[in-house]
């Protein structure tokens, strides 16, 4: 695997275990903005990167989730529990393709 997309992998998987525990702590209390501004920025990042490496499978993913998570900073949804699991699920399968990219070196 190329030096630049085993960075990516690794700094991948670091900003998924914030985004983890970031996302608890808004299920804890919704309003923290800076916290959902935070998750949103780390998925927009993580879409952008995917998209400059071709891993289209992935950019879909983070598409999806950026997309949940912008109505979620706009006001247009209201986090809930379900939304909460949706989006632990989301960096579960985040991580499982960035397993693709390490071992297989596609996603």
């Amino acid at each position: 695997m190329d030096d630049v997309v085993k960075e990516f992998v690794i700094e991948s998987r670091e900003n998924l275990d914030q985004l983890d525990l970031d996302i608890v702590a808004l299920e804890r209390d919704p309003s923290q903005k800076e916290v959902l501004a935070r998750v949103f920025r780390a998925v927009h990042t993580l879409k952008g990167t995917c998209g400059f490496f071709g891993f289209a499978r992935l950019e879909r993913l983070t598409h999806a989730g950026e997309t949940l998570l912008g109505r979620l900073r706009d006001g247009d949804l209201a986090l809930n529990a379900e939304m909460t699991t949706a989006l632990l699920s989301f960096g579960d399968a985040v991580r499982a393709i960035l397993g693709d990219v390490e071992t297989l070196g596609t996603d």
